[in-house]
């Protein structure tokens, strides 16, 4: 019997305090019932019937309630925003595949490798022009001060 009282609590959410509390109140009810139901198995009964009915009250408020009504609108703005996100991620995914396959399509990997084997020669090009040119200046250096030191023993003769 005070296990039945004890699964109620002190004082429900769903009851009022002055309800549970007051002289008529449900709390002071069960109570009394949970009394009578150890010698009166009538009175068990009875304590059954005005839990259920109890129950079934506290389950009907919750129906109409306004709690379970902004459960509801959370709910149904959870279900819209996962419906977004879904269908956000579907046309990403849609997006990256096209891309994918466009890329492949238009043989751009195979032009930019081009390229940079292109760039490569060209750069191997430019640093032997500049290094044929570096030694040509090197040598006309070298042929100008043998030009000098023979002038210069000439005008010493």
């Amino acid at each position: 019997m005070s296990f039945l009282l004890l699964s109620l609590g002190s004082s429900p959410a769903w009851a009022s305090s002055s309800e549970w509390e007051s002289g008529g109140g449900t709390g002071k009810r069960f109570a009394e019932m949970a009394e009578k139901a150890i010698t009166d198995p009538r009175a068990l009964a009875e304590l059954y019937r005005m839990q259920e009915g109890y129950v079934d009250r506290a389950a009907r408020e919750w129906r109409d309630g306004a709690e379970r009504k902004k459960l509801q609108e959370a709910s149904s703005v959870l279900q819209r925003n996962i419906e977004r996100i879904n269908s956000s991620l579907t046309m990403a995914t849609e997006a990256a595949d096209a891309m994918s396959t466009r890329i492949r399509q238009s043989e751009l990997l195979e032009k930019a490798a081009h390229l940079e084997t292109t760039a490569k020669e060209a750069g191997a090009r430019l640093a032997a022009r500049w290094e044929r040119e570096r030694a040509a200046r090197e040598r006309e250096r070298e042929q100008r001060e043998r030009d000098a030191g023979e002038r210069a023993r000439e005008q010493r003769r």
